[in-house]
């Protein structure tokens, strides 16, 4: 994007879902699309690890609607990505079950827990390109590990997203698991060294950053 829209993050609430979801739907394909239920849980359960990116509605454009309204719009707010999380008990040996899509929050989320499960994260595919996502992502990581203590940070990404792979990579997470054909194969897949569809389990230890 040639003018990166002004972004502002706060905290996710229960009158935010509707926009949540329709980022979730315009973002991942339809098998990994999770429910409203999962992510109403996840602001109730751990708000503190759900928030959400603010932008100016004019910079979300839909061609010459989008200048017929601009004067309308402006000062407004829309909601352009969120990120979602929990926190785990820490183990050394990870747990697959704790990564299944449509996972209730209740049954893996501990306020003691010492790690940090990045759920989702996801951006409109309107304003990509604005480093949204990786604000969220580094505001995330530094406001939980600043309120919790916190071992180190966990999530699974899909061998098809190779330019979350890389961002991730360049945040400090390194391949520590791969779980076989737990996304749909994608056509047209950029999977690097993995076959389509592989779930990689990264992790960053934060012990060292506090």
């Amino acid at each position: 994007m040639e003018n990166l829209p002004s972004v502002s993050i706060r905290k996710a609430n229960a009158e935010d879902i509707d926009a949540i979801m329709e980022i979730e739907h315009l973002s991942f394909h339809p098998e990994v699309i999770e429910s409203k239920k999962v992510f109403e849980d996840r602001i109730a359960a751990f708000p503190d690890g759900f928030l959400i990116a603010e932008i100016e509605s004019d910079s979300i454009g839909d061609g010459e609607n989008n200048k017929n309204n601009k004067n309308n719009k402006k000062n407004e707010k829309t909601i352009a990505g969120y990120i979602s999380s929990e926190l785990w008990n820490y183990s050394k040996e990870i747990p697959y079950s704790n990564f299944s899509l449509n996972h209730s929050v209740y049954d893996t989320h501990s306020d003691l827990g010492e790690e940090l499960y990045i759920s989702s994260v996801a951006v409109n595919p309107a304003v990509r390109g604005g480093k949204i996502g990786k604000r969220l992502f580094t505001e995330l990581l530094n406001h939980v590990s600043k309120e919790y203590s916190l071992k180190s940070a966990i999530l699974l990404v899909n061998s098809d997203w190779q330019n979350a792979y890389k961002m991730y990579q360049k945040e400090g997470f390194v391949t520590v698991d791969k779980i076989s054909d737990f996304f749909p194969v994608l056509e047209n897949s950029d999977s690097g060294d993995d076959s389509s569809g592989v779930g990689i389990i990264m992790r960053k230890s934060l012990s060292d950053e506090k």
